[in-house]
């Protein structure tokens, strides 16, 4: 699941992990990624979150309530957590997102980006209600991309 992947990503990558066994799920899904990308706190994502306003709390404390329902189950199969279809969507997507920005490795904002892309998921479900969408985001990444110093 690593090639390409920037080691910000693979750290967000291992950080879903994380949050999925801390959630009690016995899976990885888009949920996942994006709680690892506001646990990582860095790159382009977050940046592109915050810039349009939305406290990462608040996102992570949505998130996990839209999915408490497995908080504290112990975790059967720890050393295997599966990516769930719209997981394995999404990973599949950042291909195609980084090379569409001609990228050589794939970072946070393509993560992103593919999350939204894939909308049948709670995390798109969750943005949606901040008002980000795929669109959205692309708009502010370009915007960030002409100009690198804008806060």
């Amino acid at each position: 699941m690593e090639g390409n992947f920037s080691n910000r990503v693979q750290d967000v990558i291992r950080l879903s992990r994380e949050e999925a066994l801390r959630l009690g799920h016995e899976y990885i899904g888009p949920e996942h990624l994006l709680l690892g990308i506001i646990r990582e706190g860095e790159g382009m994502a977050v940046q592109i979150l915050t810039g349009l306003g939305i406290d990462l709390m608040e996102l992570r404390r949505n998130l996990e309530s839209m999915v408490k329902s497995n908080f504290n189950k112990p975790v059967s199969n720890l050393g295997n957590l599966p990516l769930i279809k719209q997981a394995e969507r999404a990973r599949k997507i950042t291909y195609l997102e980084a090379k569409l920005y001609k990228a050589e490795w794939i970072e946070t904002e393509h993560l992103l980006l593919s999350i939204l892309k894939v909308d049948d998921n709670v995390a798109a479900t969750v943005l949606s209600r901040y008002n980000v969408n795929y669109d959205i985001v692309k708009r502010e990444m370009e915007l960030l991309m002409a100009n690198p110093n804008r806060p």
